[in-house]
């Protein structure tokens, strides 16, 4: 197999030799496959956080918007500002934590903030009334990821002080799970069995606000009783596994992305050859190395490890010595006998399928020992997104 992108091919591509693919088609899809798992009339939250997962936030979420999301998360304030400037009028949550001195951009933008403490909820009262106007609020309850969200002991009082605030409008309410992507559910059972109690509590105390969510992409794929009024969804709508071997997504999610580049060099190296920084790789044999336009200011690790080989003319081309800033040197001297001459321009992938042959971000993860939203999230904005199809 040869991939050569030529000037007719790219006469519409962004400046640079390397770039993200984002499939429209398989973005929408995942959507409406994740949909399909709910009861209607349940929202499907769509998560954005991290640049979409590096599938670049104001685009992506004006494609969801288009295809049906109810509304979007974020986890910063400037996240949900970004949206808002790329035209997106749906609601949009801020996971984490807002400072009381942010609510008048909030306020402003009409984006809906997280709180699970009194002293932020009071300095958030203190700008809306200032403001005389109304600012829609989540309330984060922590139920065993032990992170971010008050105990549910503690809810109730803080929801009563919140009904006494007159310009907060305390619209949900909402947990996190620890373990729903692992196959064993025992924690994650007990943590929605702790937030069920609290929930049917403040229904009987009249302080149940009316939007309550729990799940996550993994919940929702195994954990139907979680859904609740509203599930929040992020690595799933990229067509990635919540978890590469206890969580698979069922059969008909693709993956969004795809990243590529193509061949800017091919040397001829004798024997004894040193490639790169520090001298860390010696040739031993003669060597043709490609050099391809993708460094660790891409987002494509450099130290301690890196994920082995990209591909080109379907075929895995090993990286020589340290990934440098902006380049990367691959061995082609086995493709070249039995799959052509490797050129400038030749296609490379590091992400996604060329031929028979493939590179997933699991695959990546695995080889640096993470997982696939590190993966992807770590991707630079400086690489452009192109949407496709």
């Amino acid at each position: 197999m040869r991939t050569i992108l030529t000037a007719h091919d790219t006469q519409d591509f962004p400046p640079r030799t390397t770039w993200l693919e984002i499939d429209r088609s398989a973005l929408a899809h995942n959507l409406g496959s994740l949909r399909s798992q709910l009861a209607p009339g349940t929202r499907l939250m769509a998560v954005i956080k991290a640049n979409a997962y590096g599938h670049g936030a104001p685009v992506t979420a004006q494609l969801l918007q288009t295809a049906g999301a109810d509304a979007f998360a974020v986890a910063t304030l400037s996240e949900a500002l970004e949206l808002r400037q790329a035209g997106i009028t749906l609601p949009v949550l801020v996971l984490g934590y807002t400072p009381g001195w942010q609510a008048d951009l909030a306020l402003a933008h009409g984006v809906t903030l997280t709180v699970f403490d009194l002293e932020t909820a009071a300095a958030l009262q203190a700008a809306a009334a200032i403001q005389r106007r109304s600012l829609t609020l989540h309330l984060k309850v922590n139920t065993g990821m032990n992170r971010l969200g008050v105990s549910p002991p503690e809810a109730p009082a803080l929801l009563s002080a919140l009904q006494q605030m007159d310009w907060l409008r305390v619209e949900g309410i909402f947990t996190h799970f620890a373990t729903s992507d692992a196959a064993d559910k025992v924690h994650a059972d007990l943590q929605f069995v702790r937030f069920q109690q609290l929930l049917a509590q403040l229904a009987d105390a009249g302080l149940r606000p009316p939007i309550a969510h729990a799940a996550n992409s993994a919940a929702l794929l195994t954990m139907p009783q979680t859904h609740l009024e509203m599930v929040r969804s992020g690595i799933a709508l990229y067509g990635l596994d919540p978890d590469s071997d206890e969580c698979r997504l069922p059969a008909g999610f693709s993956p969004v992305l795809s990243w590529k580049a193509i061949v800017v060099q091919v040397n001829s190296l004798a024997p004894g050859e040193a490639i790169s920084y520090g001298r860390e790789h010696i040739t031993r044999r003669p060597t043709r190395a490609a050099v391809i336009p993708v460094g660790y200011a891409d987002g494509f690790p450099r130290r301690p490890r890196h994920w082995g080989h990209v591909l080109i003319h379907g075929q895995p081309a090993p990286i020589l010595g340290r990934v440098c800033m902006d380049q990367t040197i691959v061995d082609v001297t086995e493709i070249e006998p039995l799959w052509g001459t490797v050129r400038q321009g030749d296609e490379v992938v590091l992400i996604g399928h060329q031929g028979d042959s493939s590179i997933t971000a699991a695959d990546a993860g695995n080889r640096i020992q993470t997982n696939n939203y590190d993966i992807v999230s770590r991707i630079l904005p400086r690489v452009p997104r192109v949407y496709v199809r």
